[in-house]
């Protein structure tokens, strides 16, 4: 159930690279983060005062960290899409299903499983094919797009890594209102310092209540839950679906033609999915009551 969450979870996420391209292209982007983040964290506030949880040891200071990963990883990849395309900026941050097993393995000391390992190589050699960076020369602008987003996809494999480390141990609510919490106060210190008049242009606020309350604040709840029963390899692996509902997206809704290199790689990223998947499952079975991620 935990897998099948997070799997719908990241085909709805595929949908924002898009929408948020179109919409920063015309209002600032910590403008748009701001009311992103402000719209997810009061509808995570009022999940909190319904549920009353009690705060655990630790929350607060597991929270202020994976908030200030989150913040780092939405800054970084919003900011990179005012430069890159949206399907650069959808191989660059699926660069974290990559970073996640390396930084598991040396902040953590955790080994990943063989299935795991091979999953990681299909997905990332089908984010690869999907969206072959290496076409054309990018100018200054798009390479700067793509080191920010280089930096936003190792902001969100230490998110994802201490995700399944911490969530376990407390509230997902309050765990949740935390994280959005630091990203609202950090995007409205950076909405202060943007150049320019603080509007959001047309159409952009269907897209901010889309993107604030389904996508983070129902999606932040979500993938908590859900990374109390999986693990962080597993994660980044369904993770690394994102840019296939990109592509998707950007196909039917936007028009963008897909090509038999754009299907391939689709099928190595779900290829590599189901490795690890099926992978992790043989090995549970054979070895009960054994941690998937690692011994």
């Amino acid at each position: 159930m935990a897998d099948l969450a997070l799997l719908v979870l990241t085909l709805f996420w595929g949908t924002t690279f898009l929408l948020v391209h179109d919409t920063v292209a015309h209002t600032p982007a910590g403008l748009f983060l701001f009311l992103r983040f402000g719209l997810a964290a009061l509808a995570l506030g009022a999940a909190a005062l319904w549920r009353r949880d009690r705060p655990t040891p630790g929350l607060v200071r597991h929270g202020l960290l994976l908030g200030a990963f989150l913040l780092a990883g939405f800054v970084f990849q919003t900011f990179g899409l005012r430069y890159t395309t949206p399907a650069r900026s959808g191989f660059l941050t699926g660069l974290a299903v990559l970073a996640v097993p390396f930084l598991g393995r040396l902040l953590l000391g955790r080994k990943v499983q063989l299935a795991s390992w091979i999953g990681v190589a299909f997905a990332v050699a089908g984010l690869l094919l999907l969206t072959r960076p290496w076409e054309g020369a990018p100018a200054g602008d798009v390479r700067l797009g793509d080191a920010l987003t280089v930096l936003c996809s190792i902001a969100f494999a230490l998110q994802i890594v201490y995700t399944s480390e911490w969530t376990r141990r407390h509230s997902v609510v309050l765990l949740t209102l935390i994280q959005v919490g630091v990203t609202f106060a950090g995007t409205g210190a950076l909405a202060l310092l943007e150049p320019g008049p603080a509007r959001v242009a047309p159409g952009g606020w269907p897209v901010i209540a889309f993107t604030g309350l389904a996508m983070t604040a129902l999606a932040f709840f979500v993938m908590n839950w859900a990374q109390r029963h999986t693990t962080a390899v597993r994660a980044a692996l369904i993770f690394a679906l994102e840019p296939v509902a990109a592509a998707l997206f950007s196909h039917y809704w936007g028009g963008e033609p897909l090509g038999p290199l754009d299907w391939a790689g689709g099928g190595l990223i779900v290829l590599g999915v189901v490795a690890g998947e099926v992978g992790g499952a043989v090995l549970a079975a054979r070895a009960p009551g054994s941690e998937l991620s690692a011994s």
